[in-house]
């Protein structure tokens, strides 16, 4: 950048300099005023580029709001008016991880596999062409976008966050569709999540991103063993019977739940399949060992999970004969 900013200023002095009149007058001293040749002019240009910039940001902030929504035919138009790969790009990512947790509430598993297949497709594409960062510069730059040479001249480079969160939501829907098998006793569909992750959280481990300060902890490995460990688990329920609010049954894997993606991995499946008690009871041993568990951990975060229960409650709270009030009173 600094070679570049030279040639652009000689280009601009050495065309002052060629010009001659009255205009060339009135330009000389413009520059003089604005400390650099046809000032005006290039302040102009930064002001539209400035413009154009702010415009495309609220087209890409639309249409990845619109993405994860589920309304992927208006987040793509809302991406198609940005000349800009990466943005169409998180858009038919975004659709794509919306579209998968919706065929998981739907019971559409072999849906799911295809969404997946797509979306590491695309990240995969998006690295290759430039559109998201290269995951070796988040250790090579520590996280940075370098504008010169000297360290203290570098900038946040946002796309690390973008790609960071991306490899975390695909681990995050693995885990769902993964521990969903598990729950409904089918192995082969176990197997098919649990390689295909494995797979995913080999790649990303490679790049040592959580070895990097100030950047978003996100290890593959941990969250592959804590979704095997809550599968395995959730797959003990289904052979014992399902019963809902059998809390004696869940008491002996409490100990295996040392993570809170764990918590959250089961306390979810436990709320997709409606059972508010053992949920309940699950969330309050994960509080009572807050020491050695926090009680969030990137996304994995016991508030909206406890405000996912109440929601639930709520809904129940309207159906005839229904007083929930009790349940929500000890909760």
């Amino acid at each position: 950048l600094p070679h570049i900013a030279e040639y652009r200023d000689r280009f601009y002095k050495q065309l002052l300099e060629q010009m001659d009149g009255v205009h060339a007058e009135r330009l000389r001293a413009e520059a003089e005023r604005t400390r650099q040749p046809f000032g005006r002019a290039r302040q102009h240009l930064n002001q539209e580029l400035a413009r154009q910039r702010a415009k495309q940001l609220q087209h890409v902030h639309l249409a990845q709001t619109f993405a994860r929504m589920g309304y992927p035919e208006a987040a793509l138009r809302q991406a198609r008016t940005v000349q800009v790969t990466s943005a169409r790009l998180l858009s038919q990512i975004y659709c794509r991880l919306t579209a998968g947790h919706h065929a998981i509430e739907a019971g559409e598993m072999a849906h799911v596999a295809e969404c997946l297949l797509e979306i590491e497709d695309l990240i995969e594409r998006g690295i290759h062409c430039g559109a998201l960062v290269d995951p070796w510069n988040v250790v090579g730059f520590g996280g940075n976008f370098s504008l010169f040479p000297a360290l203290e001249n570098s900038i946040r480079d946002f796309r690390v966050d973008d790609l960071i969160d991306l490899v975390e939501q695909t681990l995050d829907l693995y885990s769902r569709a993964w521990t969903e098998a598990a729950a409904c006793d089918n192995p082969h569909q176990e197997a098919l999540f649990s390689g295909t992750m494995d797979c995913l959280a080999g790649w990303w481990d490679q790049f040592a991103t959580a070895s990097v300060s100030g950047v978003k902890h996100l290890v593959g490995k941990e969250v592959r063993i804590s979704t095997d460990l809550v599968a395995g688990a959730l797959n003990a329920w289904h052979k014992a019977g399902a019963a809902a609010g059998d809390i004696a049954f869940w008491q002996q894997f409490v100990d295996v739940f040392d993570s809170p993606k764990a918590f959250q991995l089961v306390v979810e499946a436990l709320l997709d399949q409606d059972d508010l008690v053992a949920s309940m009871a699950l969330m309050m041993q994960w509080v009572s060992q807050i020491e050695r568990t926090p009680l969030e951990d990137g996304d994995a975060s016991f508030h909206p999970l406890a405000l996912s229960w109440l929601q639930m409650v709520e809904t129940r709270q309207h159906e005839p004969g229904e007083n929930q009030w009790p349940l929500v009173e000890k909760f």
